[in-house]
């Protein structure tokens, strides 16, 4: 009878534990109070704090009683830094870390770029390519597109967090086209119901996604118009939900006359739930998914001239070149997005970029990507589009490799994500 009584203490403890570290490992997901919190500075946290409860100074680890199923679910709500310090947990945690089918839930980092080249004796004169981030190795993405409906061509317009937007052409006599949304890692494809536009108008289109925020994704166009001196003014945006299948069509909210300095190499940056894009007048402007919020950012330093953005860590990052010194390149980040905090960050001599040579920005280089999770900074130059980084912290430069004189703009930073669907409302 007192073995039987011992032994129902033990299960009992045991299944006391086993409650105490799921309500645990529930309060961090905050499964009971909100699916999608996805806030991963309180992950990581609590996270750590779990881990450092769990050491074997007490006679069980709790930790050891969680499921592989489990802890993916934590790890994929963290950065990609977070998950590579976990690696060293234990040899457990690394190989359930590595495992393949496992990488695909977890975040992912920058694999590559695509774009295209264009070689008029070809048949098919424009073609899409993918370039390894490491410059090696075989595409880790294929850029045919295969599984896209049948088209003419399809133009690469846009990449935001894993999804890719593209112009699925018709026809090329008519340039009729429809717009697509895919994601490249899972095969998956969205063809967005048609604007309110007439054929002959050419709008600029943006991406919007961000996985952390919502699975659903956002497409806005800026609707444009020339005044009188021919000067293209933004009078308003038209904004797909992929939640509701529809479009909204917003006037103009910055309350003045607005130009958008958007091209190939001039991308815009969705960022804190807005789409932001530089203006000639020396600002960002930014609006928000819902055509409710309009806001403008004071550029980094008025007196610079070729104002490019990008996003890094979680920041908007901004370049430009000193007037007084046409060859130096500033960057400058975003500290504080509420207050338009802006400091300068670094800044480097073209003539250290590519050996002695005195290349201006927009002539003889473009700045086309910063990596998300570190200070590496990615260009294109050269005859032969030399794709090269550079390490602000340690102040180095790398070649990466040729993509070939044939090769054209826009060059689209990507990070896959395989753990979401691509989610749609129609």
């Amino acid at each position: 009878m007192a073995n039987m009584q011992s032994w129902r203490r033990r299960e009992f403890k045991q299944e006391h534990i086993q409650w105490c570290t799921n309500k645990k490992l529930h309060s961090i997901l905050d499964i009971k109070g909100n699916k999608d919190c996805h806030d991963k500075n309180y992950c990581h946290f609590e996270l750590l704090k779990f881990r450092h409860e769990s050491l074997p100074n007490k006679r069980r680890n709790p930790a050891a009683s969680l499921t592989d199923e489990l802890i993916v679910e934590i790890l994929r709500r963290l950065p990609i830094r977070s998950v590579c310090q976990f690696k060293c947990v234990s040899k457990s945690w690394r190989r359930l870390i590595a495992d393949h089918e496992h990488r695909k839930k977890l975040p992912q980092t920058l694999s590559g770029f695509f774009y295209k080249s264009i070689n008029y004796e070809r048949c098919q004169s424009t073609a899409r390519h993918f370039t390894n981030v490491t410059g090696k190795g075989m595409p880790l993405v294929c850029p045919s597109f295969s599984f896209l409906p049948q088209c003419h061509d399809v133009y690469l317009l846009d990449c935001c967090n894993g999804l890719l937007l593209c112009r699925c052409y018709v026809s090329r006599e008519t340039l009729q086209f429809h717009y697509a949304v895919c994601n490249p890692a899972t095969k998956e494809w969205v063809m967005l119901p048609d604007a309110s536009w007439a054929i002959d108008e050419n709008r600029t289109a943006c991406l919007c996604f961000d996985p952390a925020i919502s699975s659903h994704f956002h497409m806005l166009e800026y609707v444009e118009e020339e005044d009188d001196s021919y000067v293209t003014l933004v009078t308003g945006v038209e904004i797909y939900s992929s939640e509701t299948g529809l479009w909204t069509l917003h006037e103009n909210g910055w309350n003045d006359e607005v130009v958008v300095s958007l091209s190939v190499n001039r991308r815009s940056v969705f960022l804190n739930g807005f789409l932001h894009s530089v203006t000639p007048a020396d600002e960002i402007v930014a609006v928000d998914m819902e055509g409710k919020k309009w806001r403008k950012i004071p550029m980094l330093d008025p007196d610079g001239d070729i104002g490019i953005i990008h996003q890094t860590q979680g920041r908007m990052c901004a370049f430009n070149v000193d007037p007084n010194d046409i060859f130096k390149l500033s960057i400058w980040f975003l500290e504080d997005y509420d207050t338009d905090n802006w400091i300068l960050k670094h800044t480097v001599s073209s003539m250290k970029l590519f050996g002695g040579k005195k290349y201006q920005l927009d002539y003889d280089y473009q700045v086309i990507a910063v990596h998300p999770e570190c200070n590496l900074i990615f260009f294109v130059y050269g005859w032969h589009n030399t794709l090269m980084a550079y390490e602000m912290d340690r102040k180095e430069v790398r070649a990466i490799r040729k993509l070939g004189h044939e090769s054209r703009q826009p060059y689209l930073p990507y990070v896959p994500m395989f753990s979401e669907s691509l989610a749609d409302g129609r």
